[in-house]
C-alpha cells in the first residue's frame, strides 16, 4: 500500500511548463522548440517540466505508425536534455504497443537516466477521431519518482475525476497534465484543473498547447498552462501564446493542507 504521507521527505523543487504551437508531423522542429524553451527557462534541479500532449508529432494520423516507431529516438533526445538540466521532462507521445499494431497516447516521465514511468491516456476524444486511431490505456497508477509519487492525466482525462482520485488514493502528491485543449472550451480547462487540485489537495502542473492546426477540420488551442497549489491557489498562469514558465514549489505543502482537513483517503 502507498504511504499516507511522503512529502515530508522532499525538498523544494522547480515546477514548470513549456507552452508552444506543436508543428504537425515535424519532430525536429518540435524538439528545437523544447530545447529553446529549456534554454530560456534554465530550470534548476531538482525539478519537473511538463510539455503539451503529443508534443513532438501532433495528431498526424496519416503517419502515426511511422511516428510511433520514432518515439524511442525522441525519448533518447529528451533524456539528454533532462541530463543537461538535471530535471525530469514530462509529455505525451505516440507509443507503439508490443504487438506492433496498437498505438497509445502515452505520457512519459523522462529523467537524466531515461524513462522512469509512463501513463497511457484513458479517455480518447471522439470528436477528433482519436478513438479510431489510438488505443486507450487501462488501470491508471501513480509513478514513483525522486520528487515523490506523481499522478498523470492526458487532456480529455481531466473531465473524469475518478482517474485522478484513484492515483491520489495511492499516494500521489503532484499531478502532471499534458493537453491540446481548444480555445473554445478554455474556461472548462481552468475550472477542471482547479477542481482537481482542490478535491485531491494536490499540486498541479498542466501544459497546454497554443496555436492552431487542421485536425478535425481545424482547431485553435487555448494555451493557459497552469501551476496550482494543493489549496487551489493559482501559482502561475500562462497567456494564450507561446510561453514558458516555472516556479519553486514546496511539496511539503501537501501535508500542511491535508493536516488542516483531509479529503483524501489513502488505500
Amino acid at each position: 500500500t502507498a504511504p499516507a504521507v511522503i512529502s515530508h521527505l522532499l525538498r523544494p523543487s522547480s515546477a514548470g511548463f513549456l507552452q508552444f504551437d506543436v508543428q504537425l508531423d515535424d519532430i525536429a522542429a518540435n524538439l528545437r522548440k523544447v530545447t529553446a524553451g529549456l534554454n530560456n527557462l534554465a530550470p534548476g534541479p531538482p525539478g519537473i517540466i511538463v510539455l503539451p500532449e503529443m508534443w513532438a508529432t501532433g495528431f498526424a494520423y496519416h503517419r502515426l505508425p511511422a511516428l510511433a516507431r520514432q518515439t524511442p529516438e525522441v525519448l533518447a533526445a529528451l533524456q539528454q536534455l533532462a541530463a543537461d538540466r538535471h530535471v525530469f521532462l514530462v509529455g505525451s507521445l505516440p507509443e507503439m504497443g508490443l504487438d506492433g499494431k496498437k498505438i497509445y497516447n502515452t505520457m512519459f516521465i523522462t529523467g537524466p537516466a531515461g524513462v522512469i514511468g509512463h501513463y497511457r491516456k484513458q479517455r480518447l476524444f471522439a470528436p477528433i477521431a482519436e478513438d479510431e486511431h489510438l488505443t486507450s490505456g487501462k488501470s491508471p497508477l501513480p509513478i514513483d519518482t525522486p520528487l515523490g509519487r506523481i499522478a498523470a492525466l492526458v487532456c480529455y482525462d481531466l473531465r473524469f475525476p475518478e482517474l485522478l482520485r484513484t492515483q491520489t488514493g495511492r499516494g500521489a502528491i503532484l499531478l502532471v497534465v499534458s493537453a491540446q485543449w481548444p480555445l473554445a472550451r478554455i474556461d472548462h480547462w481552468r475550472t477542471l484543473l482547479m477542481a482537481r487540485a482542490i478535491e485531491n489537495q494536490i499540486f498541479v502542473i498542466a501544459a497546454n498547447r497554443c496555436g492552431a492546426d487542421s485536425v478535425a477540420g481545424g482547431t485553435t488551442y487555448g494555451g493557459r498552462s497552469l501551476i496550482i497549489a494543493p489549496n487551489g491557489e493559482i501559482v502561475h498562469e500562462a497567456g494564450g501564446a507561446e510561453e514558458h514558465g516555472y516556479v519553486t514549489i514546496d511539496l511539503a505543502a501537501v501535508d500542511e493542507v491535508r493536516a488542516r482537513f483531509n479529503t483524501v483517503t489513502i488505500v
